[in-house]
């Protein structure tokens, strides 16, 4: 292969992705236009361009470069083709095989001037490493604002319903009230640790600096001999042009733990989306049809079934975020299994689910967003729910009287069950619950705690909520201080 085989090839039809060839779902389906071109082809070799001009700049600052061949680097920066690029690694008779020399051709050949000096004293992950931590770098800025919104939004929610007074559950049975608003303030506070763990991994997350093949900056200690700037200087100086930080050590590419600790964080969003979109699904459905995700008037659930208004929001929320744990296996994996200095098994799946996990986390976030600006909570429903089941409730009021009254425990505990298990029957019978005229007509209650006393109990079991209000207003101001 030279040169001029390689520019003699006739320049190849810019590369349009119709629906005859496979695309991604995140192609064309899910993920914001910002975040698809912050991990597009073009972007990422841009990226490449941006590190060989800042080290063009830093080397001309010791004579290794002249300022005419920074200025034709810079003149020419977005003058590229993608396509060329992969014509030049991929030509199955001149093809170089390898990305980088076929970018550093393509450059060349629009800059030939600059192109002379290109990738001085480089090694092919100078580039692409910090090339990639540039652009999981934006992401992360993307991704830290959609979290925001998304918080504001629940803001605007819970000060609206802070006061609702709702039936809890746990294990998917009855519990005792609590407000939607303090069930909503679970939610943000779990979005709360999501930021803060944001803010405490991002910051950390390093480049690999500019270190040739090994680490070593051999060839970079030899090329600046006698120039006066180290190695080091010269690493500092193109990181901070670049805008990210280099790790102190590293093999051939950036330490594989920043994956990592970029899936742990993307996974967590994640589990939080998840978890919401869940609990969404049970609060829409027909059976307890509490809450509502927007929907437009005329829009269709089903294309069988008219009456259907399906979850569609929450169910693909939860659907996508599924993929994310195996995204977080997948980085341990590619770190653990890093082989010496560096072997390619930590490329190829990389290149899946990296921005695959982005996109997946900013759609989710996205349509959460979406669902929460918009949420809809039926008043009526969390009424008639009460009404229903809150009576169920008061066996743990009446449990602490009686105890506090001098009954043994275990005792009262029995008769209480025995009403409860009755008045579970009769309201499956379709009857009215009957747990009031039960524990009202058990002389072994009343004759211990009178007739005003449990009257009381089933009048304020339904504001029986402690400092649920309270707190979800607290977590309001936490959000308008955002």
């Amino acid at each position: 292969m030279s040169a001029k085989e390689l520019t003699d090839l006739p320049r190849p039809p810019v590369f349009k992705a119709g629906y005859e060839t496979y695309q991604s779902p995140l192609t064309y389906r899910y993920g914001s236009d910002e975040m698809r071109r912050i991990w597009s082809q073009e972007a990422f070799w841009l990226r490449v361009r941006d590190i060989w001009i800042a080290v063009a700049e830093v080397q001309s600052e010791v004579g290794l470069v002249t300022k005419e061949q920074v200025a034709d680097l810079k003149v020419h920066r977005d003058q590229i083709s993608v396509e060329r690029i992969f014509q030049f690694e991929r030509d199955r008779v001149v093809g170089t095989g390898h990305d980088v020399a076929a970018a550093i051709a393509e450059f060349s050949e629009v800059a030939p001037l600059g192109g002379r000096i290109l990738h001085q004293g480089l090694t092919s992950e100078d580039v692409l490493s910090n090339a990639e931590m540039m652009q999981i770098r934006d992401s992360f800025v993307l991704i830290r604002g959609n979290l925001i919104d998304l918080l504001k939004a629940w803001g605007g929610q819970i000060a609206r319903h802070k006061g609702l007074v709702c039936i809890g559950a746990t294990h998917l049975q009855i519990a005792e009230p609590t407000t939607m608003g303090y069930r909503f303030s679970r939610y943000t506070q779990n979005l709360f640790e999501d930021l803060r763990e944001l803010d405490s991994s991002f910051p950390t997350l390093k480049g690999k600096g500019i270190k040739g093949p090994v680490g070593t900056s051999a060839a970079l200690t030899k090329l600046l001999r006698g120039k006066g700037m180290s190695a080091y200087e010269h690493e500092r100086k193109v990181m901070a042009k670049l805008g990210i930080d280099a790790v102190p050590i590293a093999g051939q590419t950036y330490p594989r733990k920043e994956l990592f600790t970029t899936e742990v964080v993307l996974s967590g969003i994640g589990q939080t989306l998840h978890q919401f979109a869940f609990d969404l699904q049970f609060l829409q459905s027909s059976y307890v049809d509490e809450v509502a995700e927007p929907r437009r008037k005329g829009q269709v659930g089903s294309s069988a079934m008219p009456h259907k208004q399906n979850p569609i929001n929450a169910e693909n929320i939860d659907s996508l975020t599924e993929v994310l744990p195996g995204a977080l296996f997948s980085a341990w994996m590619t770190e653990a299994f890093v082989t010496l200095e560096r072997t390619l098994r930590d490329s190829a799946g990389k290149r899946i689910w990296l921005p695959e996990s982005f996109l997946i986390v900013d759609e989710a976030l996205i349509r959460a967003e979406r669902v929460v600006v918009g949420l809809v909570v039926h008043e009526n429903s969390v009424a008639n729910n009460l009404r229903k089941f809150a009576p169920f409730c008061v066996t743990e009021v009446i449990l602490a009287d009686l105890t506090e009254a001098g009954m043994d425990r275990k005792e009262a505990h029995e008769i209480l069950v025995e009403h409860a298990e009755a008045a579970v029957d009769t309201v499956r019978n379709g009857q009215p619950n009957p747990m009031r005229d039960l524990i009202m007509g058990d002389q072994r209650i009343l004759g211990i705690l009178g007739k005003k006393v449990v009257e009381k109990a089933f009048k304020e079991i339904y504001s029986h909520i402690g400092v649920a209000s309270r707190k979800a207003a607290a977590m309001v101001r936490k959000i308008a201080a955002l």
